[in-house]
């Protein structure tokens, strides 16, 4: 298991999934009214006769910086468990509200992951396995520990090397 914790490996799966993230951030900052509407469908936080619009639409507007700012720093190698940690856990809502959707009978056709117009991923099992499998990544980076050894070269390695200017 000690390939888990090589830098190399986290470097490219922190650079995937904040990419993933940065791409799935674009189309609902850009068109925050679409993506309010995916969120009503889901039916979890409104509109509600009591709250409104508010909720569903704080989370509309909310969400996709979230994404944004979670996949850059992924990206940027910048506080990486932090802003794996936050991946996790806008996974693991993802889930519960497709889960819930799901549960309910609830037919949403358009998951609103990574476009907001009638073309997007309808929610099912293959949705929440690539969710899961996204979790389990962000779960690695976020908890375990990077092998800085294995970034580092050897006594034997360092020694082959001229440094620059002293040939």
């Amino acid at each position: 298991m000690k390939w888990l914790r090589n830098p190399v490996l986290h470097r490219a799966a922190a650079i995937t999934l904040g990419a993933v993230f940065v791409y799935a951030s674009i189309e609902k900052i850009a068109q925050p009214r679409d993506f309010a509407r995916i969120v009503y469908h889901y039916q979890l936080i409104g509109p509600s006769a009591r709250l409104g619009y508010v909720p569903a639409n704080l989370l509309a507007v909310a969400l996709p910086w979230t994404e944004a700012l979670a996949g850059v720093l992924l990206i940027a190698g910048v506080w990486r468990r932090e802003a794996a940690a936050v991946a996790a856990m806008l996974l693991l809502t993802f889930l519960a509200a497709v889960g819930w959707a799901l549960f309910q009978g609830i037919d949403v056709q358009n998951c609103g992951c990574f476009t907001v117009d009638g073309t997007g991923r309808r929610a099912g099992l293959g949705l929440l396995l690539a969710d899961a499998a996204m979790l389990a990544v962000a779960g690695l980076l976020a908890a375990a520990r990077v092998d800085r050894k294995a970034a580092t070269p050897t006594a034997s390695e360092s020694a082959l090397t001229v440094p620059l200017g002293h040939e």
